[in-house]
């Protein structure tokens, strides 16, 4: 009996490790393909199909790591005024499957790089995540020690991250990354959005720092 209730344990131990990352690449895909259909069937969404992984804006994460980079249940329409492209991503690393929610906005006007990070886009060592140039504060504490943000121009970036600026970000559904450079602007949140609500939410909250003359 000695041997056998830490031999059960460490088996349990086990297929947790083996089984873990599985759960969540499947509870990932099953949320993309919810998102797109809610999308669809609640705010005029279409498949888009054709929008394939060579269409991104890839320069940084969370397309910096792993292989076999894939889309799945992409669909496109419109918030506001502004075309807007859903789907789920993923990559193979180290022989687990890593899934995320992205959503590609094309913007107008360009605006100079900015990006905010809500948190790593993988959470191991074994990953370096490139870091750009231009690390920032927005001077708002709280946002500060939740977000890493950098820019290319520090002064435009403070003015997008200022405090109502920060107070409109800190008012989306759900905590998210975003990056925009030039008219591409990308947000990307591990395991997905829980709903649809909650990515458009999250989408208009960068889309009224960036255009505050949309209101």
């Amino acid at each position: 009996m000695d041997v056998v209730v830490p031999l059960v344990f460490f088996l349990a131990l086990v297929s947790l490790v083996l089984t873990a990352p599985r759960l969540d690449a499947f509870r990932g895909r099953r949320r993309a393909g919810a998102l797109a259909g809610e999308l669809m069937q609640h705010h005029g969404f279409r498949p888009r199909p054709g929008f394939t992984v060579s269409r991104l804006p890839v320069a940084g994460p969370p397309f910096h790591y792993g292989a076999v980079q894939r889309l799945a249940d992409q669909v496109g329409g419109v918030v506001g005024d502004l075309p807007l492209t859903a789907a789920g991503y993923s990559c193979r690393y180290n022989g687990a499957t890593h899934v995320y929610g992205i959503a590609v906005v094309s913007l107008p006007t360009p605006v100079d790089g900015i990006e905010v990070r809500h948190e790593r886009a993988f959470h191991s060592v074994l990953v370096v995540e490139p870091v750009p140039e231009g690390r920032i504060s927005s001077g708002e504490a709280d946002f500060d020690r939740r977000h890493q943000s950098y820019a290319a121009d520090p002064d435009q970036a403070r003015r997008v991250l200022s405090a109502p600026g920060v107070c409109k970000l800190a008012s989306a559904p759900e905590p998210f990354s975003w990056r925009v450079d030039g008219t591409d602007l990308l947000l990307w949140r591990p395991g997905g959005w829980e709903s649809a609500d909650s990515l458009l939410g999250c989408v208009r909250a960068v889309t009224s720092v960036l255009r505050p003359e949309d209101g």
